[in-house]
């Protein structure tokens, strides 16, 4: 391997470290997700109570929903995120609800 091929393969290495969320990191991301941005709409307590009831098609249909009804702050990967946060109640999602 030359020396311009091994820097740019390091190179890609750092960009996709830095661009590239763990998931762990991502599933942090959904309390932040929720007191920023479904706050503005919402009371915690609406989203929080139906926690462990709805299923990941219902997070989806609704996040959708909130985003082409009512112009909701979400990117696709957050909606995403958000979902499947919300359906699998992750330590940010619960953190965010106490």
């Amino acid at each position: 391997m030359t020396r311009t091929s091994y820097a740019c393969f390091i190179a890609l290495l750092l960009f996709a470290w830095a661009v590239i969320p763990a998931p762990a990191q991502a599933a942090g991301n959904c309390g932040l997700i929720l007191n920023s941005k479904c706050t503005l709409c919402h009371n915690l307590n609406r989203i929080c109570r139906k926690l462990g009831e709805k299923d990941k098609l219902y997070w989806q249909k609704t996040i959708k929903r909130m985003v082409k009804q009512h112009s909701a702050p979400l990117n696709n990967d957050e909606q995403k995120e958000l979902a499947l946060c919300l359906y699998n109640k992750t330590e940010s999602v619960k953190n965010a609800c106490k």
